[in-house]
C-alpha cells in the first residue's frame, strides 16, 4: 500500500499502571504526514530560503510536513494498527497530496 509504513520503535509500545492501582494500558502511535515528493512544497522552499539568508548555507532542502500523537486504550497491535490506518486515510492525511507513515512508540 503506497504512502503507507508502520516503524516500532519498541518491543513494549505502551504504558501500564502511571496511576497507583491502575492496571490499563495505553499504547501510543506517531501519524507523520507528508506531501508527496512531486508535490511542490512551497512552505518547505521558503523555509530552505530562510535557512541560507540566516547562514545555514548546507541545508539543500527541506519539506514541510505534520505530525499526531494518537494514544490508545490497549496494545498497538494488528487490529489496532488497520484502525490507525484507517483514521490517517480517511482523516489526518489527503491520499491525493499526501502520504503517511506510523510509528509505536513507547
Amino acid at each position: 500500500m503506497a504512502g503507507f509504513a508502520v516503524e516500532s520503535q519498541s518491543a513494549d509500545s505502551g504504558v501500564r499502571g502511571s496511576l497507583p492501582g491502575e492496571d490499563s494500558y495505553v499504547a501510543r502511535v506517531i501519524v507523520d504526514v507528508m506531501l508527496k515528493p512531486e508535490i511542490h512544497d512551497p512552505q518547505g522552499e521558503a523555509v530552505l530560503s530562510a535557512s541560507h539568508r540566516l547562514g545555514f548555507g548546507n541545508v539543500t532542502r527541506v519539506r514541510q510536513g505534520k505530525r499526531f500523537e494518537l494514544e490508545i486504550g490497549g496494545p498497538a497491535d494488528g487490529p489496532a494498527l488497520a484502525a490507525i490506518e484507517e483514521l490517517s486515510r480517511e482523516l489526518l492525511a489527503n491520499p491525493v497530496i499526501e502520504e503517511f507513515s506510523l510509528h509505536v512508540t513507547e
